[in-house]
Formats: C-alpha cells, structure tokens, sequence
C-alpha cells in the first residue's frame, strides 16, 4: 500500500530548549532518557535477536489510550524503575520512599544485597555523578536490581547523583484511591461511603489515569504509586519505567506548580517496507537522513526498526472540577487521550522528531514479533 508523504512532520525536540539552557535536572533527566531507551528498548531487542526469538512489538491499536495490555512476561525484555527528583527528597516524603543509610549507593551496601553482582569490583564512587562518564556503566550495573533506583541532588554540592538503590515505593492503595477520589471530585468523604463495586470502578480509573491497563502491577504499579505522592506533594520530579509485560518505557512527570502530571511512553515500532520506503524518501525532501540518524541498526535497514514517542493528557474527567463539586463516576468516560506520537533520533547530531500518526491508522499489526493483515477502514 502506497503511503502518502503528508503524514510525516518535522516536530521539534519538546525538551531541547530547557538541555540548552542548562538546567541541572532537565539534562540530568536527558542523560536517563536516553540510558534508559538503550537498555530497556535496544538492548533488549538485541538479545531477542541473539537468543533468535521474534521481537514482540506491541501493537499499533494498543498504543490507543485503554487498549487491553497483554499479561506475559517476555524474560528477555529489559526493565527498569528510577526516580529523579528536581530537588532533594524532603523528610516529609521519605516514609513513601525508603531511603536509608543502608541503601546508600556504596560498595559495601550494593555487596550486600548482591555480591556476585556484574561489574562490582569495578565500582567507582565518583560513578554516581550524573555527569561522570561513568555513570551509565553504573546504572546498567543497577538496574536488574529490584524496586527503585534514586537520583536527586547531592546534600553536598547539588550535584545530580545516583544516591540510593533497592528504593521500595511505599503506600497503601486504598490512600491512593481516597485520595484520587478527593482530588477529582468523586468522592467526599470516607473510600467505602459508595460501596465496594465503586472502589472496584475506581482502582481501575485510578491505572487508568497514568495509562496502565488495571492490571499493573510491580514496576508499573509502584511508579504510579510514587508519581501519585510527587504530584500532590507538587514535586518536580520524573519517574521511569519499563516491566516485562508491557514493554514501553512510560514517564510519568510531575512539577511544581501543578497538582497534575505528564505522561511519555517510548515503544519499538517495526516499519512496513512500503513504509519506510516512503519515509526514507519524504527524509530526503527534508534533509533528514532517516537510515543513519533513525533506525535503530541502520545497517541492517532491511528490518527497519524505529523508537515511537507518545505523549497523553487527561481528559476533562480526570481533572478536578472548576467549582470543587461531587460528581458521579462514569467508568466508561476516558480520562486519557493519544496528543502527540513522534519519530524520534537515536544517532549523530540529528534532533528534529518526525509527527507519525500510527495509532489510529494501521492495516497490519504485531503479535508477539509477527505481522498480520488487518482490514483497511
């Protein structure tokens, strides 16, 4: 099927201006971003390559707000949970975030937790800086641990440091809930005055909220939990995450002068030929060198593979009302929506984000690494 050209745009960078400005935490949150779409999306499709196992790319329609996420956990897929924090983590906020001397990113603390762990002995305090060239070596060494990695601010010189590890994300749903329920208007007092079948609705609304499919659970759910705390707390801060079950890498940002948050997922989309074909050739009209600059193997362009930004927003049922009354729940209202999706760079000097609407418009999908034919609307 011949694609026409005019769906390709050339979108700015969204964060390249506050990089340029040399703000601390955007460049440190730019340093991750890019950690983390290596390791948790590349990396990981590298060893389905290796263990020669089809890549499950996730459909195009489930990439809608509410699609049904599938259950499986795909053992070779890469996960990750860090928090970045703008500012140094109040003591208010540490009985949600379990941040104690004992796991403190020092030698003796990471052996004790694993001890055979790859690249230990090879540790280096100075690693821990966010902008020390070691600092990737050490966050790739990290990750397969469990719970949340912590990057704040030293206490020292405000340096942005990787300052604790093993970080459980302490909170009880039912708070959660209530206190979603209270924020939005849909509940006035006590979690159970409407009835468990309500609590039910609202545990579902409240995944939903951060766009997780309500069966999140583990990384994804405790991001949900500590973005929930950061945002009321109106912290500036990000969270990433990537499970086993979804692989998309979800950001979850939160700021300081707003009770609301910004969603970012990162996927692996597999280009048709007729596809890349076409945005190969709309790159030479632009002057973007789609191969090179793009794909994330360019040479091996017979399997064109690209990382998908998108961005959602809440709808007006998942912000609070203007004038702070009840309201009924309506579990078939949506509270996100699909506002942005972006091709982006992954090599040289490139920067542009290429605007492709996939989501809506699609006549093939992927199940577990395979394409299949759909119909054409």
């Amino acid at each position: 099927m011949t694609m026409p050209r005019d769906m390709f745009r050339i979108d700015p960078d969204p964060n390249i201006q506050r990089v340029l400005e040399a703000d601390s935490y955007w460049q440190a949150r730019e340093k991750i971003l890019d950690t983390l779409i290596k390791h948790t999306l590349i990396d990981s499709y590298n060893k389905f390559r290796k263990a020669r196992e089809p890549y499950p790319f996730i459909s195009r329609s489930s990439l809608r707000p509410g699609s049904v996420v599938s259950s499986k956990e795909y053992k070779l897929h890469n996960s990750a949970l860090v928090v970045l924090l703008a500012d140094v983590m109040p003591a208010s906020l540490r009985k949600h975030f379990r941040c104690r001397l004992a796991n403190r990113v020092i030698k003796k603390n990471i052996a004790g937790v694993a001890p055979d762990l790859p690249g230990l002995n090879e540790y280096d305090t100075a690693w821990r800086d966010v902008h020390h060239e070691g600092f990737i070596k050490l966050m790739r060494m990290m990750l397969p641990l469990d719970f949340a990695l912590l990057v704040q601010p030293s206490d020292e010189d405000d340096r942005y440091q990787l300052t604790n590890f093993h970080v459980k994300i302490e909170r009880l749903l039912d708070m959660a809930l209530r206190t979603m329920g209270h924020h939005l208007n849909y509940l006035e007092r006590g979690l159970y005055e409407q009835g468990e079948t309500f609590i039910d609705q609202l545990e579902r609304k409240f995944f939903e909220y951060f766009n997780y499919y309500h069966n999140a659970a583990g990384r994804r759910g405790a991001s949900a939990l500590a973005a929930q705390v950061l945002a009321m707390e109106q912290q500036e801060a990000t969270i990433f995450s990537t499970s086993q079950q979804d692989r998309r890498l979800t950001l979850l940002t939160t700021y300081n002068d707003s009770h609301d948050l910004k969603i970012e997922q990162y996927v692996l989309l597999s280009l048709e030929p007729d596809e890349y074909k076409t945005l190969k050739q709309w790159g030479k009209d632009v002057a973007l060198d789609i191969r090179n600059h793009y794909l994330i193997h360019p040479q091996k362009s017979t399997q064109p593979v690209v990382v998908m930004r998108l961005v959602y927003q809440h709808t007006e049922a998942a912000q609070p009302n203007a004038d702070g009354t009840l309201r009924e729940l309506n579990v078939r209202e949506r509270w996100i929506r699909l506002t942005e999706e972006t091709i982006i760079p992954l090599h040289g000097g490139a920067q542009a984000f290429i605007g492709y609407p996939v989501a809506y418009k699609k006549d093939t999908a992927e199940v577990d690494g395979k394409s299949c034919p759909l119909p054409v609307k």
